[in-house]
């Protein structure tokens, strides 16, 4: 399964890299992670069940309870409230990102703003998004701090928009020199920021 997984991913960064506006409408994402799901269940075998048991997979993800936080999340989150500073989400995701998935997660108390690139109808890596998260938050562009996973469309979206970034890097898969700062935990995130004065 991972294998198939691996294999349908490399083709969903291909349509994302032909189509950087896939995660800027709730049709586009749905019918990307379709064809993901269609892709890694025809690698297993499912032959003309691979469409149905691809819409089933998208509904499931998209219902609260689907998704775990990782240990480390709730424990930063209230580190760096408790310090006072505004935190935001910004994520290509759909407009249910906020309701189904985070909220349920438990981040609410700890999260002040959510950009999300369907609702905002823009997708990383463009700036705008990051501009939408500055204007939110009411700071400038070198009093945030951006957190993403993905090297181009976080840390290079986020620095268009004249934002610092911080790879977060969890498996281990850049061992290359970068640019900017690299951690491969949240709790890593608190250390970082010391120092730095709140506007």
């Amino acid at each position: 399964m991972q294998a198939a997984l691996k294999r349908a991913g490399a083709l969903l960064l291909e349509a994302t890299r032909a189509d950087p506006d896939i995660w800027a409408a709730d049709h586009k994402v749905q019918k990307h992670w379709q064809e993901y799901y269609v892709r890694a269940f025809q690698e297993l075998g499912t032959g003309e069940a691979s469409a149905a048991c691809a819409e089933a997979l998208y509904e499931i993800y998209n219902r609260p309870g689907a998704w775990q936080l990782f240990p480390d999340v709730l424990p930063t989150l209230n580190d760096l409230h408790g310090r006072r500073y505004v935190i935001g989400v910004i994520s290509d995701w759909a407009t249910s990102l906020p309701a189904n998935i985070l909220l349920p997660l438990g981040v609410g108390p700890y999260v002040d703003f959510m950009v999300v690139s369907a609702t905002l109808r823009e997708a990383k890596p463009s700036f705008g998004l990051y501009r939408e998260a500055l204007s939110r938050a009411g700071v400038q562009p070198h009093e945030a701090m951006h957190v993403g996973d993905t090297y181009v469309n976080d840390i290079l979206g986020a620095r268009a928009a004249g934002i610092a970034g911080v790879l977060l890097d969890r498996d281990d898969l850049h061992n290359e020199p970068l640019d900017c700062p690299r951690i491969r935990s949240l709790e890593e995130l608190p250390a970082l920021l010391k120092g730095i004065s709140l506007p």
